[in-house]
């Protein structure tokens, strides 16, 4: 299975019977949990977007705008207010209101829960429900980004949860999201319905079916025919292709995750350990040329993680240049000129060319003697993170994966990722600077001052190289211009609401 491509698509079913196709990367919809506060997949943003809704979303132009509250105010640095909108119901017709928001919080601070945002809310220590539509959230150091948290950690149903239990959830969720679930045959398909109840008009597609289809060739010939008529996840070598097809759009994104090689540093006498060998893989690589030919120019190199829609950028760092003769010098300064041994883990791809580029890195790795050998999984990288976490430890050598969270904010992938406490921190980088910096940015109220800070930490991780081959990939959209005006890809993925119907 290792060796295939996995992307997936996903039909979309109106009453008219119009389908629309949706592609995700990278995991069977057999991997995916529609509980928002346990999956956090492309494939269950897809589904869980429009299924829930948070205190905060994000509009077309990815600004922060209210969702389930209309508003929020810093009451002092430790504590955030929230007034929730009113009259909301859940899709079982339960009400939304302070009692639910704290029932969530608490919901995510279950360490036996293992819920995928427990790092986000953990340092909550006092929830307030002022009246039924007013919530005060306390912390036990300041957050200056707690409601850009609550875009990506969405809300779930109180009575529901406590008489089902949490496994409900997964299986049959309840929101107040645009659409309700109707129906999942794991590894077959998921149904939607629009809720016409919805708070924010009914949405313009009345049914939804999400199926996979394997083959990129199948969906490409699906919309050539007319059978679909919208697919995400175009492969790069395609696109252009498409933009030339009469009746069809193409609208380019750019991801809200990027797609990058960890280190791992569990074994102490790995040559990995060294800052120099490091620096002599990220000199190694030709990502220029990774961008152009194999991603057919759809993607930027990025110096950090850290991508220019992100707060936390540092736009003076400017990528590693291509220097292989530089790459190995490192290595003998390190004590390693004739070559070191390393295994590259590849769990199954999140965007369509991964596959291609893990074997353009092992093999411009090869070249200076880093002799690179490929570990890929047949289980899918949300199955394959999911046992690195519960076990607490991930594989040694390098891995590549992709990072990326709603907020769009830095310290919500560094505190996760790359502090040393964090919950996916899988290649247990421990470096004490990074750690304070990483702190103090989360605990930094005025922005002028956090951007300080991000400013000293993006070049400590430039400098010491936990993550390397950073490239944001380009989120490729592709519709049938008869049935749709137009699709608005926000952040991961464009929903059944964030379309127009010719």
């Amino acid at each position: 299975m290792g060796e295939k491509n996995y992307w997936r698509q996903l039909f979309r079913e109106s009453m008219s019977r119009r389908k629309l196709l949706r592609g995700a990367a990278g995991v069977g919809l057999g991997a995916v949990s529609p509980d928002t506060h346990q999956d956090s997949t492309i494939v269950g943003h897809f589904v869980q977007d429009m299924i829930y809704d948070g205190l905060t979303t994000r509009d077309r132009s990815l600004k922060l705008v209210p969702g389930l509250a209309l508003s929020w105010k810093a009451v002092d640095d430790l504590t955030w207010e929230f007034k929730l909108r009113e009259g909301v119901k859940f899709h079982n017709g339960e009400e939304f209101n302070a009692d639910v928001v704290r029932f969530n919080v608490e919901r995510q601070q279950d360490v036996n829960f293992k819920p995928r945002y427990l790092s986000d809310f953990k340092n909550i220590n006092k929830i307030q429900a002022v009246d039924a539509y007013t919530v005060r959230l306390s912390s036990s150091q300041p957050d200056p980004i707690l409601p850009l948290r609550f875009a990506q950690s969405l809300i779930v149903p109180l009575k529901y949860i406590k008489e089902k239990g949490n496994a409900i959830m997964g299986t049959a969720p309840v929101g107040t999201g645009p659409y309700k679930f109707i129906k999942w045959v794991k590894d077959d398909y998921i149904e939607l319905e629009a809720n016409s109840g919805y708070w924010g008009g009914p949405p313009p597609i009345k049914k939804i079916t999400i199926k996979p289809i394997p083959q990129a060739e199948s969906r490409m010939g699906a919309l050539k025919t007319g059978a679909v008529d919208y697919i995400y996840g175009v492969p790069e070598d395609l696109a252009k292709g498409l933009e030339n097809e009469p009746g069809l759009g193409v609208k380019v994104s750019g991801a809200a995750s990027c797609a990058h090689i960890a280190v791992s540093f569990w074994a102490k006498d790995s040559p990995l350990q060294d800052k120099r060998v490091r620096q002599a893989i990220r000199y190694a690589i030709d990502v220029d040329t990774i961008i152009k030919t194999i991603l057919s120019g759809y993607g930027m190199s990025m110096p950090t993680v850290i991508q220019p829609t992100y707060f936390g950028y540092d736009s003076s760092l400017k990528p590693y240049p291509f220097d292989p003769k530089k790459a190995r010098e490192l290595l003998a300064a390190a004590g390693f000129s004739k070559g070191i041994d390393v295994t590259l883990h590849d769990p199954l791809p999140s965007y369509t060319k991964d596959k291609e580029m893990t074997e353009a890195v092992a093999g411009y790795l090869n070249e200076v003697g880093v002799r690179a050998k490929i570990q890929r999984y047949g289980e899918g990288s949300t199955v394959v993170f999911g046992k690195w976490k519960t076990e607490g430890k991930g594989p040694e050598g390098l891995l590549r994966t992709a990072r990326g969270h709603a907020s769009l904010d830095a310290d919500a992938i560094l505190s996760q990722s790359i502090h040393s406490k964090g919950d996916i921190n899988f290649g247990a980088y421990a470096n004490p600077e990074v750690d304070r910096l990483i702190e103090k940015g989360r605990s930094t109220v005025q922005p002028a001052d956090r951007e300080k800070v991000y400013r000293d930490l993006m070049k400590a991780l430039y400098d010491d190289n936990p993550w390397i081959f950073q490239v944001q990939v380009m989120d490729i959209f592709a519709f049938n211009k008869k049935k749709l005006k137009n699709v608005y890809p926000r952040l991961w993925v464009a929903h059944a609401q964030d379309v127009d119907l010719a």
